[in-house]
């Protein structure tokens, strides 16, 4: 995945075979950031600064929980700032530095996804459990859950954030207030 993050060319790529200190990593990172240094990683995502092959800056991150890989909605950024779905966790860097600025738990299992809502100048989580709305600064606004896991959709639209869970019931998440309405399909 890439993106271009205050005019500066950001790469993630999944790299599931990552392992600290290894000569067998397929490349090597400047700095390592872990959510909880007590497990092993489940979720391992390079972040890159520039060219892949000369980079400005990289990070590996590291996540715990459920295995997450790298796709289209595992970054989001606005301005300086870059917001990357890596296990059960969200991490935010400052671009181009790729400073570490927090890494917070947002679910209990997994996070499937993160969303910048300019208008609410806020990130909306998806996650396995928990769909959470969180300050850029990382202070959770609001979670919000289902009777089920949240596996089978999630779209946001307009002010409204419409999932289904496992047992394919729909559920209407509020931005702004974060209250949820299940409709049984």
């Amino acid at each position: 995945m890439k993106a271009l993050i205050n005019n500066y060319p950001v790469s993630l790529i999944d790299e599931p075979t990552y392992s600290k200190g290894s000569a067998d990593n397929i490349r090597s990172y400047k700095i390592e950031y872990r959510r909880n240094y007590d497990y092993w990683q489940s979720s391992a995502h390079g972040v890159i600064v520039g060219a892949q092959e000369s980079p400005e800056a990289s990070a590996i991150l590291l996540g715990v929980g459920g295995t997450t890989k790298v796709h289209n909605n595992s970054m989001a950024h606005s301005g300086n700032l870059c917001f990357i779905a890596a296990g059960d966790a969200v991490f935010s860097l400052k671009v181009p530095s790729l400073e570490l600025l927090w890494c917070n738990k947002v679910d209990f299992a997994t996070c499937f996804g993160v969303f910048w809502i300019e208008s609410e100048n806020s990130l909306i989580t998806w996650g396995e459990v928990d769909v959470s709305r969180l300050k850029a600064s990382g202070e959770t606004v609001w979670t919000a859950s289902g009777t089920d896991i949240f596996t089978e959709g999630f779209e946001i639209k307009n002010d409204l954030i419409l999932l289904n869970d496992f047992n394919n019931d729909r559920y209407i998440v509020d931005i702004q207030t974060g209250k949820i309405k299940k409709k049984n399909t």
